[in-house]
This record gives C-alpha cells, structure tokens and sequence, in this order.
C-alpha cells in the first residue's frame, strides 16, 4: 500500500497570478514549509489549502478550518482572508506551526479543494415574505382577477392575471424587489410592494 505525501500547504491559482504565486511559494520553502502547487496528487494530505483569488466572490470557503484563502485584489473592511503582502509568508508559517501544536488532522487536497469549489446553500425566502406572498395569491383582488404564485429558492413571483393576461407581477428575492402594471390601477400593489421591500431591507 503507497501511504499518500504530506504537505504543509496545497496553493491553487489562476495563471495571472503566477508571479505573484511563485515569490510566496518559493519563500514558504526556505521557511521549511512543503509546498503542493496544484492539484496533481488528489490523494496528498495537506495541512491548509490556500487558493489566490482576486475577489471575495470567486470561491466559498463555507468556515472549514483547512481553507486560508489569499486575497490579491482589493479587501473589503474586517476581511477574513489573507493579503498577498510582505506578511503572508510569515501568517502562513505561524498557522502551519499553530496547526502541528494542536494536532490538526492533515485532509486530502482533493476533498478540501472540491468543497471549496461548491457554493454555500441559497438562503430560503423569509418566512413572513413568502407568507405575505401567499396572501395576496389567495386573495379575490377582483370579480375577473386571479393570482398565481410561484416559490422559488430565493425568489418569490406573484402574478395577477385578467383573462388570462397579466395585469400585476411582482417578483422579490434577496435584496430586490421588481413589479410590473400592466393594466388598471397601480394602486392595488403598491402596499405589497412597499411591505416587501421594508422586509427585505430590514
């Protein structure tokens, strides 16, 4: 049975940032660290995977404790990543030998780097907005009006249709919230409306 290689860090990468990658490898070996660069050997067992992004957005660490990600662009305030600056080296070295003192289990890049590459779970529509939604589908807006509602992960539609036709759609998810008139009087959303959106912003 071949046992799998150890490293200290795995790093992932996108081409543009090779430059940049390359300096803190290199300075992370003569600091004594082992270094993967890649993902060539899914079965190594890494103390930290660190992938280079130039974004927040690029990837979702979801808080495991095997991930330091490294900010290369601009940083948001109160950040939880790392910075490709004069003192990445020196923190990646300080959490490699904080790791070793606490025993930290070594995981196989290849588990890590996938999870890392999942988006987190989209957040379920709240539940007084969906409720209000609800609502209003089952309301009689009108002797010849009839509402539909669909509910989506994160997203919330209601339609109000004459005959078929739409006459009012209203659709909120997240932080937005769109609506359409297409015939009669705006009126009869406008109070939906303006209750989406105070509990979107809220």
């Amino acid at each position: 049975m071949i046992e799998s290689a150890t490293y200290d860090i795995a790093v992932s990468f996108a081409e543009e940032q090779r430059a940049v990658v390359d300096e803190v490898v290199e300075a992370c070996r003569q600091r004594g660290l082992r270094v993967l660069e890649g993902n060539d050997l899914p079965q190594a067992q890494v103390r930290f995977f660190v992938p280079f992004v130039s974004t927040v957005d690029e990837l979702a660490t979801n808080g495991d404790e095997h991930v330091l990600p490294v900010l290369t662009g601009e940083a948001p305030e109160s950040s939880a990543y790392l910075r490709a600056d004069e003192g990445l080296v020196d923190a990646l070295v300080s959490r490699v030998e904080a790791a070793e003192t606490a025993g930290q289990d070594r995981v196989a890049v290849a588990d890590v780097a996938a999870a890392v590459e999942q988006p987190p779970p989209p957040a379920p529509a709240p539940p007084a907005l969906r409720a209000l939604a609800e609502q209003f589908a089952a309301a009689s807006p009108g002797r010849d009006l009839s509402g539909t509602l669909h509910l989506g992960d994160t997203t919330i539609a209601v339609r109000v249709e004459r005959s078929g036709d739409t006459v009012y759609a209203v659709e909120a998810g997240d932080d937005t919230v769109n609506f359409v008139v297409l015939g009669g009087s705006p009126d009869v959303l406008s109070t939906l409306y303006q209750r989406i959106e105070s509990m979107l912003t809220a």
